[in-house]
């Protein structure tokens, strides 16, 4: 048993019931008010990225388009690239995760914490954000189903917003993100009797089943394209590949008093305070969570 689960686990049973989730959803209301006139200005080129969020749940663009300096970010990106090339194709794992090594990668931390990102982020989330998971994976090209790869609905947040950003070109066969709008995935999970905290993973075969009416959106591009994605309000999964790997890095980010975190930075104090070096207050407070 993971006990470092068992209070997120607590805490989405408490979901269940219909008093508690209300007063939870309620105090999470009274923390968005309180917030809303201290939010951050967007700059007008990111209000069709905010827009689409808020209507779709999905943003597509790129590296390029976004103009957030990333050579840092290519370069490091690159080097664990072939690192994860170079690894043995796992025989059971159908995912080889680079996620403790990060540490050593800075600059990737840096990208996620630049000050228009996390305006972005404020903006979208509604209150200050939190840099709560942060995983650089190959997904191998066996075909399967499992873990991510069926559909679900995140549970950490009222809003997550995860950025992901993909390392070689992904087609329909690469292991595209994947996901149904957000106006569609309310009554999809009504139809699918899903409840958002606890009901977890759906296979393609029931939801095509459930719900054959739903089209889903794969989102394929060439190396560098960025997705903004609120992954706890829209159904979405990495479609499984089976043409080829795909290398991809996510940010994910949610409010300071998450629901409950399972891709949690884990990193000693001492680890964090190294990265947090020359960063400014409100980037360093999206890395410490009290």
């Amino acid at each position: 048993m993971n006990t470092k689960r068992i209070p997120g686990k607590i805490k989405r049973e408490f979901f269940r019931i219909p008093i508690l989730h209300k007063l939870s959803y309620g105090n999470y209301l009274i923390r968005l008010e309180n917030h809303s006139n201290f939010l951050p200005s967007l700059a007008p080129v990111d209000l069709p990225l905010f827009n689409s969020l808020k209507r779709e749940g999905t943003f597509i663009t790129s590296l390029e388009e976004l103009a957030i300096s990333s050579n840092e970010l290519r370069d490091s990106a690159e080097d664990i690239v072939a690192k994860l090339r170079a690894l043995p194709i796992p025989k059971i794992e159908s995912c080889i995760t680079y996620r403790n090594e990060l540490i050593n990668y800075p600059q990737i931390f840096k990208w996620g914490l630049n000050e228009r990102l996390l305006d972005i982020v404020e903006n979208y989330l509604g209150v200050p954000g939190f840099l709560a998971g942060l995983i650089f994976q190959r997904n191998i090209a066996d075909g399967k189903p499992v873990n991510v790869r069926q559909w679900h609905v995140d549970a950490e947040d009222y809003r997550i917003l995860k950025i992901i950003i993909y390392l070689n070109d992904v087609g329909l066969d690469g292991g595209p993100f994947e996901y149904i709008p957000r106006h569609l995935t309310s009554s999809l999970a009504e139809a699918l009797n899903y409840n958002y905290y606890c009901s977890g993973l759906v296979s393609d075969k029931y939801m095509a089943r459930v719900a054959s009416k739903f089209t889903s959106n794969p989102c394929t591009g060439p190396y560098g394209t960025v997705i903004f994605t609120d992954t706890r309000n829209i159904f979405h999964r990495l479609k499984p590949p089976t043409a080829s790997d795909r290398y991809s890095i996510t940010f994910a980010y949610t409010s300071r008093r998450p629901i409950t975190t399972f891709e949690r930075i884990n990193y000693s104090q001492k680890q964090l305070q190294a990265i947090a070096s020359g960063l400014s207050q409100r980037q360093q407070d999206c890395l410490f969570l009290n």
